[in-house]
């Protein structure tokens, strides 16, 4: 069983992605001792509506699902005299077993590692996935220049983006990322893309 700090994120981060969030300076000096060697962090989900305006900017670690995203520090930059702009990339994904109290008030997580998805190329009626996703990102390219190690060819993969970028519910995403393999979330994906859920006028 392993031990990382802990950031807890509406921006969802998972295996194989990037991403880059705002932390605090003391958060970040005092998380980067106990963060191993390469530093490694922890990223946990939570929906936006379940931060309440007069909660703590900074949710608590009882909120949080099982299944997070082991994360390796890719760069950091200051963003202002308080703030670290703070680029993570999704290394696997873990279930928290345990969460103490660290050093410096920085909160940990105890995990064990979760199957990984094998990799698989993506079946010919999923194609469009694959396209959507990297017309997805041309687009985009200030705010998704760093995928410059893309696999559109690994159907988890690119389930994993599109589950980064849909607005799913924690509580489904948690149930995706426990699947057996990337198939079963490639079907759920393409049903919602097909199918698309309207709220009842």
């Amino acid at each position: 069983m392993s031990i990382h700090p802990l950031l807890i994120e509406t921006n969802h981060l998972l295996p194989g992605g990037v991403n880059t969030y705002s932390v605090s300076e003391a958060f970040y000096l005092d998380a980067l001792p106990q963060a191993g060697e390469p530093p490694r962090l922890l990223v946990a989900m939570i929906d936006m509506d379940e931060i309440s305006p007069q909660a703590p900017s900074t949710p608590r670690p009882s909120t949080i699902s099982p299944i997070v995203t082991l994360c390796q520090v890719a760069d950091f930059n200051r963003h202002d005299p308080q703030q670290i702009a703070l680029t993570l990339q999704g290394i696997e994904s873990v279930k928290v077993e345990a969460i103490e109290r660290g050093e410096r008030d920085i909160d940990l997580a105890r995990h064990t590692p979760l199957p990984i998805w094998r990799r698989q190329t993506v079946p010919e009626p999923y194609h469009y996935l694959s396209d959507k996703l990297k017309q997805y990102y041309r687009s985009n390219p200030g705010l998704h220049d760093h995928f410059h190690l893309t696999q559109y060819d690994d159907i988890g993969w690119v389930c994993l983006r599109w589950l980064e970028l849909l607005p799913i519910e924690v509580k489904q995403k948690q149930l995706l990322l426990s699947q057996p393999n990337a198939l079963f979330v490639a079907e759920f994906i393409d049903k919602l893309l097909r199918y698309p859920l309207t709220d009842p006028e």
